[in-house]
């Protein structure tokens, strides 16, 4: 969802180093090459300290700016469109906002299953909870990220998977090394919606 459909990045990067003293933009983004929670564990200790008022505040203030984040530009019509031609359309995601973000957008209606952080932090499960859900094979299933670190969780779960650029990680984070379930990487909105339609075929 963050990074993929909406363009969260630069601003929940602003938030996040406003908490941590001595986290750089280089840091936030080593986060991603992992776990994103158990990776941001790491920084823990660099959190400033913060009333429970104040952290309700920031937090409501954070929850309020992120339903304002746009789509990247494309995206809603992709979505669309494979809703419209049969896909059924999850999100596995590291964000424990869903459905408001979605139902600004007016797309709530096209995911069938919104799996967020709530439910679990670890991708590998709620990929299984997919699986579960749907008792669909492997093959029938493409999982769309901008992180490495979701790119590994989905080397686990054997899941085929397709990296775009435009989110937190770049082309230079996919090619560090290889990776069994890496099936394509995009730059372009268009670029993902053709593959997507020839993978199908």
């Amino acid at each position: 969802m963050d990074g993929v459909l909406f363009d969260t990045v630069p601003f929940s990067e602003e938030f996040y180093l406003k908490r941590h003293s001595g986290v750089t933009k280089e840091m936030y983004k080593e986060i991603y090459s992992g776990n994103f929670h158990e990776e941001a564990k790491k920084y823990a200790h660099l959190v400033l300290e913060e009333t429970e008022e104040e952290r309700k505040e920031r937090r409501a203030i954070y929850d309020q700016k992120k339903i304002m984040t746009p789509m990247f530009e494309g995206m809603k019509e992709l979505v669309e469109d494979l809703h419209k031609n049969g896909c059924v359309l999850v999100l596995n995601t590291n964000s424990f906002i869903g459905s408001p973000l979605l139902e600004k957008s007016k797309i709530d209606h096209l995911f069938d299953f919104v799996v967020t952080a709530e439910i679990s932090t670890n991708k590998v499960e709620k990929f299984k909870m997919i699986e579960d859900k749907y008792k669909t094979d492997k093959k029938d299933v493409i999982f769309i990220t901008d992180s490495l670190g979701d790119i590994k969780e989905a080397d686990i779960a054997k899941v085929p998977t397709i990296a775009v650029t435009w989110g937190v990680h770049d082309r230079t984070f996919f090619e560090r090394e290889k990776h069994s379930k890496l099936i394509k990487i995009v730059d372009k909105v268009e670029e993902l919606s053709d593959f997507i339609k020839q993978y199908w075929k």
